[in-house]
């Protein structure tokens, strides 16, 4: 896959994909059936400038992220493996509620 990002002269952003064509050659390496992309050649995305500025602001802890990163690194990051598996059932249980009603 390529995409290309391009800034225009009014502050908008344009963003191009284009996939790839699959290689895979072998004879039965898959049981499901090849799906045609939407558009072939590629598809174009246009942001307004304000959108563009939006996909830009960020909801992340960049302070956050860089002790973690520094933690690993140490390796003093512990992982509370309790917290996880209760989070994890949690998110299962809401899952299995709404599912059910």
């Amino acid at each position: 896959m390529n995409i290309q990002t391009i800034k225009n002269a009014d502050s908008s952003t344009q963003i191009t994909v284009k996939r790839a064509a699959s290689t895979s050659t072998k004879p039965g390496a898959s049981t499901a059936q090849p799906v045609a992309p939407a558009a072939t050649e590629g598809s174009t995305i246009s942001l307004s400038s304000t959108a563009a500025l939006a996909s830009h602001s960020s909801d992340i802890d960049t302070a956050k992220v860089e002790a973690i990163k520094a933690a690993l690194k140490d390796g003093s990051y512990k992982i509370d493996s309790a917290a996880i598996a209760d989070g994890m059932l949690g998110t299962a249980r809401d899952l299995l509620r709404a599912t059910s009603r």
